[in-house]
């Protein structure tokens, strides 16, 4: 016994130091920091988009929007880059011969969209809602893509900003109001990101702008029909997102006017207390911007 403690004693003295962790620096606690920024802006644009296939496939407006999921996957996965082109001849081709033909125009747009020719795609269903106005698949369509525009955009914009605000970072023990600092403020690589992140909000209002108008072209289609209610919403909503960039008045008055339109049509919906909820925090901002 005493022999057998003897030996593990040893073992235990000839054991190698356990290594210490070393101590974070500063620059390490800034990588981190910014990746945590760069996370929680992935995480806004996730919702963004989960948000936006709602919209675009037509999910709870009864629209049929762009598709079933079923259909999009099958277009991505089943005739590769050769099939698509077949597709959209034959589209092109049958929207020459019924340039009012929506499901035609919808296909060709999402096959644009796939080959990221995001303009092509905004144009064929421009020209088939000048034919055919009042059709909610044709403009839901239309408003789901420039949603998307309007996620990309302000996906840009927080991107602009945290290089903005990375290369702001003032080094520790340096005043904001020394030469230095100031020095750093105004070299042209500062410049260059404030001219970028300038650029960057002036295209996310403008995407907003662009889907804030196409689903009050939405909205107004629907007025009278059993979509309207959700129409509302979706215009309310985007109406929203678009005040808290912008800050501006108008886009506050569109989305109290959209959700009063709501719960006049549906006061026990669904989504009637949210509704409630929204204008009670929107009203009293309206009214000081007044």
């Amino acid at each position: 016994m005493a022999r057998g403690a003897a030996q593990a004693q040893r073992k235990r003295a000839q054991a190698p130091p356990k290594p210490k962790r070393k101590a974070q620096s500063w620059e390490d606690e800034l990588f981190f920091a910014r990746l945590r920024r760069h996370a929680k802006w992935m995480f806004v644009l996730l919702a963004l988009v989960f948000a936006i296939g709602f919209v675009g496939f037509g999910v709870g407006s009864g629209s049929t929007g762009v598709g079933s999921i079923g259909d999009l996957f099958n277009s991505v996965l089943g005739n590769g880059s050769s099939g698509a082109s077949s597709r959209i001849k034959d589209d092109q081709k049958k929207l020459a011969e019924n340039p009012g033909d929506v499901q035609s125009a919808i296909d060709l747009s999402t096959l644009y969209q796939q080959k990221l020719e995001t303009a092509k795609a905004i144009a064929v269903l421009q020209a088939v809602s000048r034919v055919k106005p009042k059709n909610l698949d044709a403009l839901n369509a239309l408003a789901g893509i420039y949603r998307n525009e309007a996620a990309s955009a302000q996906n840009a914009a927080a991107a602009a900003q945290n290089a903005l605000s990375a290369r702001n970072v003032t080094p520790p023990g340096l005043a904001l109001n020394s030469q230095l600092g100031q020095a750093l403020g105004s070299d042209p690589v500062t410049q260059l990101l404030q001219t970028r992140a300038t650029e960057a909000f002036s295209k996310l209002s403008s995407a907003y702008t662009k889907t804030e108008n196409a689903y009050r072209d939405v909205a107004a289609a629907a007025k009278g029909t059993s979509q309207e209610p959700n129409a509302l919403l979706a215009l309310a909503g985007v109406a929203v997102e678009a005040a808290q960039i912008t800050g501006s008045k108008q886009d506050i008055q569109t989305a109290v006017d959209a959700y009063k339109g709501y719960l006049k049509l549906e006061p026990n919906g669904v989504s009637a207390n949210q509704a409630r909820q929204t204008l009670q925090q929107l009203e009293p901002f309206l009214k000081q911007k007044q």
